[in-house]
């Protein structure tokens, strides 16, 4: 599994702090619903996943919830047990034939669900998450940033020009979420555009929308930054970004679904 991010960080924050009555409880039941539902979205993407590993990963930790949403089951049932035990509800005899189904059966009914569940992971977790780790894997992932920016310029098939700004290996990958300070020029017939990275993002300007402020540099005042924001993102998954930004902005037809924001960065 990958390190805990800040969303983990926070629910074991909680956990640490305790966890004693309803508040607590329903709160982490809610919040769970949430993240469950997240998850259902960033799978739905055409990128969620770019290797065999990757959805490795991804099944070992869908199988672990599969595991704890049975022992949230049962802890469940033992919880409505305690209720009835404080005399705060009647726990009845289960129904009879032809009988609405009460409280008694419902508790039932959680630790059969939970035996299956269980049942299910153990039967099918380990082969799945050996069998998707195990496979080949030809997915193009580049090691840092400035592998990222050479493998995005090598996926374009038109006039492309790689603006290297330093020498083959004296590039240390940046901790500040910017590039190398290579970038990458994309030509067309009526404009060319620049890819680079910077600030946490991949983002590309066109060469009409700068202002030459004199002294040899030029500014921009506004750019397109791409909806993926790894650092080293499939090449493929950025160029097609990349191109989509460009058919949108020559009005070219294209079958393209990803969105894509225009960002100010100021200038009059």
């Amino acid at each position: 599994m990958r390190e805990p991010n800040d969303l983990v960080g926070e629910v074991r924050t909680a956990v640490e702090h305790g966890m004693h009555d309803p508040v607590d409880s329903l709160e982490m039941v809610s919040a769970a619903v949430e993240t469950t539902g997240a998850v259902v979205t960033a799978l739905s993407s055409p990128w969620s996943l770019y290797t065999p590993y990757d959805a490795a990963t991804a099944a070992a930790g869908l199988f672990v919830q599969l595991e704890h949403q049975a022992e949230a089951l049962q802890e469940l049932g033992r919880a409505v047990g305690r209720i009835a035990g404080r005399g705060e509800t009647v726990l009845p005899a289960p129904a009879g034939p032809g009988q609405e189904a009460n409280l008694a059966d419902a508790l039932a009914a959680l630790q059969s669900v939970s035996e299956q569940v269980r049942a299910l992971v153990a039967q099918h977790a380990p082969g799945t998450v050996r069998a998707l780790d195990a496979a080949p894997a030809s997915a193009p992932i580049p090691a840092d940033v400035h592998e990222t920016v050479v493998a995005v310029a090598g996926q374009h098939t038109g006039t492309v020009t790689l603006n290297r700004r330093h020498e083959v290996g004296a590039f240390e990958d940046p901790e500040d979420g910017f590039g190398c300070g290579c970038d990458i020029t994309l030509h067309t017939a009526e404009e060319e555009y620049t890819f680079y990275r910077g600030d946490c993002a991949w983002s590309i300007v066109k060469d009409s929308d700068g202002r030459d402020l004199g002294d040899g540099s030029t500014v921009y005042d506004a750019h397109e930054t791409l909806s993926v924001s790894l650092k080293t993102a499939h090449p493929q998954q950025l160029a097609d970004s990349v191109l989509r930004i460009i058919a949108d902005d020559q009005q070219e037809p294209a079958d393209f679904t990803l969105g894509l924001r225009s960002v100010s960065t100021g200038g009059s």
